[in-house]
């Protein structure tokens, strides 16, 4: 069975602009910045995959390329089969997708007029998209909160954003820190709700720094250092005699970031 998501060395350079333009521009670098190297994986349905690393490790350049939001250097990705550049919205509008610092709901209507309205636009009816609202309004436990999205706290936030990335019922969950600014009770709700989405037959790709939750909720850690991937596999293999898995996570990050 061939698996969900393939992506095959990909690689992402950020290039300097060019000298005429660095006057009208705040430049980082003037040289030429990889932000991923050779990056190769795959995801299966059922899977929820960590992504952890330390900041810069290219973590969000990741999931923006397989999301389709940025053009790789060189390499590919593959959805169903799939290629996500060149094909447009014909594969990317089929993931559910949610960025760090997601500002991505109107905050004037409610958790359920924002569901109703995200699904019409993801191609849904307005009476699939109705029942749809109320079926995930309920799964994540704000059926007794609809409100006006203002009054939300940013844990009810995390939530309706979840639901509306699936509201179409996409094969792919892409979320890129989603638990950064939440309590650890609301955090450990949200981490059931990855499991959820795994066990309803979605794949979910989550970046965390919290390896707390990485080594708890995930399937697979994928540990990116410097753009590459340092290791890929079950949180158990990282275990040893002397360590956790989540200890032994902390001493190959910072081993790798030292470098």
């Amino acid at each position: 069975m061939e698996p969900l998501l393939h992506v095959e060395s990909l690689s992402k350079r950020y290039s300097p602009p060019p000298t005429w333009a660095r006057p009208l521009m705040k430049v980082a670098s003037r040289s030429p910045v990889d932000a991923l190297r050779d990056v190769t994986f795959q995801v299966e349905t059922g899977q929820v995959v960590g992504l952890v690393g330390p900041n810069g490790a290219g973590k969000s350049t990741l999931i923006r390329l397989i999301a389709g939001l940025l053009e790789p250097t060189a390499g590919r990705v593959l959805v169903n089969g799939q290629s996500v550049f060149g094909n447009g919205s014909r594969v990317t509008s089929g993931l559910g997708l949610v960025l760090e610092g997601d500002r991505g709901l109107y905050t004037r209507l409610t958790g359920v007029q924002n569901l109703e309205f995200f699904g019409v636009v993801a191609g849904l009816t307005r009476a699939a998209a109705h029942e749809r609202a109320a079926e995930l309004m309920e799964a994540f436990d704000l059926n007794t909160r609809d409100k006006l999205v203002f009054g939300y706290s940013a844990g009810m936030r995390i939530k309706l954003s979840l639901a509306r990335a699936v509201i179409a019922n996409p094969p792919l969950v892409l979320l890129d820190e989603p638990t950064r600014s939440l309590d650890p009770v609301a955090s450990s709700q949200a981490g059931t709700l990855f499991r959820m989405l795994a066990d309803d037959g979605h794949a979910v790709i989550v970046s965390n720094h919290r390896l707390d939750e990485v080594v708890s909720v995930c399937d697979r850690v994928v540990a990116l250092v410097d753009g590459q991937i340092r290791f890929d596999g079950a949180p158990s293999q990282l275990e040893s005699a002397a360590s956790g898995a989540q200890a032994a996570l902390i001493e190959l990050l910072a081993d790798g970031s030292q470098k």
